[in-house]
C-alpha cells in the first residue's frame, strides 16, 4: 500500500474515535415499526384466516405521517399492480366535488340544488342537493343508465330525472352509486368540462396518480360512484392528502374547509337506513365515517370497494392504509382489515429501536447475525431481518441496523452493503461510511446503493 493511501486509510481509521460517542447518540434517536402482527395476518388472509374465504392476491401498503413504511404484495399479487377500485371511487369523487365547491367557473356548493343545471330535476327532484346526492340520502334507486355504454354522464342523468325516486329525498339512508352519478353530471355543466378532465385537473394530476383512472362505464358516461381502478400506492397517495389538510407536496389541493367537510356527517343522525354495507349511515363526503371515540370524536375513516379494494385514514395516530385487490368481496375481508388497522395502530405507538431486530431495546451483534443470516432471502418478518416491512432482507434493511446501531464498538460491515448508508447521515452513520470506505478502497467488499432512510 502507498504511503498516500495509507496515510488516508488511517485517517479514516482515526475518525472511528473522533465519531464513537456520536455514533451511539446518534442511534438512540432511530425509530422504526414492527409490523410482524400486520404480516402475519396479511398472511392468513391468503389461508383463510379471518376471512370466510381465502383472498388470493393483495397488496398492503402502510404510510405513518406521510413515509412509506410498509409495502408489500400477497399471494397472486405484485406490487404497484392496479385494481378496480369500484366503491372507493366514491371518496375520489367526493375530492373532485369538494374541489369544484372551492374554485368553479359557476357558483357550485354541497347545497347547490340537481335542478339549477339539469332542469330534467323538477317536481319531486327539485330540491335534491348535491349534498344529499353525496351522502347517499337523495331518494334515488339503482338506475341502469349508469352502465348504459351508449349515453353520455349528461345523458344518463337526464334519463334519471325521468324514472321514480325510491324514497322521498331527505329521508332514508340508501347506499348505492346512482345520486352521485347525476351529482357528476352537474359537475360537468358547472365546469364546462367533462369528468375524466375535471378529475385529471383536480386531483389525479395534482397528486401524480398517473395510474388511477375511470374504466367505468365509458369515457362519456364514467361511473362517478364506483368506475375507477387504482394502485395501493396511489390511493394511499391520496388519502394521506386529505389526511394531510388537503396538502399534498406543498401544493393545496384542496381546502382545509373542504376536507373537513368530506370529514363531518352529512346524513341527518336518526335516518332511518334502507342499505347499508356496514349498517351505518354514518357518511361524510363520498367517504364512511367508520371509527369514533366514546364522545363522537372521529378518528378513522375509510373507503371501501365491494371487490374489497379498501383504504382507511386513522387519524389519531396519522396512518393512512390501503389495501389493493379486486379478488374478493368486501364483506368477507372486514373483520380482517379492521385487524390489520388495530395491528398496525399498535405498532406505531410502540415504536421499535431500529435494527433491533430481536426486540431486546439493543441494536447489536445479535442483531446482525440475524439480519446476515436471512440477508437476500424473501418473506421475511422483522424478527428474520426485514426491518423495512417489504418483506426482503436487503440493504435497506442493514442500513437500518447501522442507523439503530447502539452496541459495543462500530457496526460490522455487510459485505454485499458497502455503500448501502449515505455519508451525509447523521454522525453515527458518517463512522460507519468511513469503515465501508476502507474495506473498499483495499478491495474487500463490492458496492451497493440501495438506500431506505430509517422511519
Amino acid at each position: 500500500m502507498s504511503a498516500l493511501r495509507f496515510g488516508f486509510v488511517a485517517g479514516l481509521v482515526g475518525a472511528f474515535a473522533v465519531l464513537g460517542e456520536n455514533a451511539v447518540a446518534g442511534g438512540e434517536e432511530c425509530r422504526a415499526y414492527n409490523f410482524d402482527s400486520v404480516t402475519t395476518l396479511a398472511r392468513g388472509m391468503l389461508v383463510g384466516e379471518n376471512v370466510f374465504v381465502p383472498v388470493d392476491g393483495f397488496e398492503l401498503l402502510l404510510m405513518v405521517e406521510g413515509d412509506v413504511v410498509y409495502q408489500q404484495a400477497f399471494g397472486d399479487w405484485s406490487v404497484g399492480q392496479d385494481a378496480a377500485s369500484d366503491s372507493s371511487t366514491k371518496t375520489l369523487s367526493g375530492a373532485v366535488i369538494l374541489s369544484l365547491a372551492d374554485n368553479s367557473p359557476q357558483p357550485f356548493a354541497l347545497d347547490t340544488r340537481l335542478s339549477e343545471y339539469i332542469p330534467e330535476f323538477d317536481g319531486d327532484k327539485a330540491a335534491i342537493t348535491i349534498r344529499q346526492c353525496f351522502a347517499h340520502f337523495a331518494g334515488f334507486g339503482s338506475s341502469t343508465a349508469m352502465a348504459d355504454p351508449s349515453l353520455t354522464l349528461n345523458e344518463a342523468a337526464v334519463a334519471i330525472a325521468g324514472e321514480p325516486l325510491a324514497y322521498p329525498a331527505g329521508t332514508v339512508f340508501f347506499y348505492g352509486g346512482t345520486s352521485m352519478h347525476v351529482a357528476g353530471a352537474v359537475a360537468e355543466e358547472v365546469a364546462g368540462i367533462s369528468w375524466n378532465a375535471l378529475f385529471e385537473q383536480r386531483i389525479a394530476g395534482p397528486l401524480d396518480m398517473t395510474e388511477t383512472f375511470f374504466d367505468l362505464t365509458t369515457p362519456a358516461n364514467p361511473r362517478v360512484a364506483g368506475g375507477a381502478r387504482s394502485t395501493a400506492a396511489e390511493f394511499a397517495r391520496f388519502m394521506e392528502m386529505l389526511r394531510a389538510g388537503g396538502v399534498h407536496d406543498g401544493q393545496q389541493v384542496l381546502s382545509p374547509s373542504s376536507v373537513a367537510a368530506m370529514f363531518t356527517r352529512q346524513t341527518p343522525t336518526a335516518i332511518p337506513i334502507e342499505n347499508s354495507p356496514l349498517d351505518s349511515a354514518d357518511y361524510g363526503v363520498g367517504v364512511w365515517l367508520d371509527q369514533r371515540t366514546l364522545s363522537s370524536d372521529l378518528v378513522g375513516a375509510l373507503a371501501a370497494g365491494a371487490r374489497g379494494f379498501s383504504s382507511w385514514i386513522d387519524f389519531d395516530d396519522g396512518v393512512v392504509g390501503a389495501l389493493a385487490t379486486d379478488r374478493t368481496l368486501s364483506q368477507n375481508i372486514r373483520v380482517a382489515v379492521n385487524l390489520i388497522r388495530f395491528a398496525a395502530q399498535q405498532s406505531v405507538r410502540n415504536p421499535a429501536r431500529c435494527g433491533d431486530v430481536n426486540s431486546d431495546g439493543t441494536t447489536d451483534q445479535l442483531d446482525y447475525s440475524l439480519l446476515s443470516a436471512n440477508f437476500g432471502t424473501v418473506d421475511r418478518l422483522w424478527a428474520e431481518g426485514d426491518v423495512t416491512g417489504d418483506g426482503v432482507v436487503d440493504c435497506d434493511d442493514y442500513g437500518q441496523l447501522v442507523t439503530g446501531w447502539n452496541g459495543a464498538g462500530a457496526a460490522p460491515i455487510l459485505a454485499d452493503c458497502v455503500d448501502a448508508v449515505p455519508c451525509t447521515s447523521p454522525a453515527g452513520t458518517i463512522l460507519t461510511c468511513a469503515a465501508m470506505t476502507v474495506v473498499a478502497m483495499i478491495g474487500l467488499a463490492r458496492v451497493s446503493r440501495d438506500t431506505k432512510p430509517c422511519v
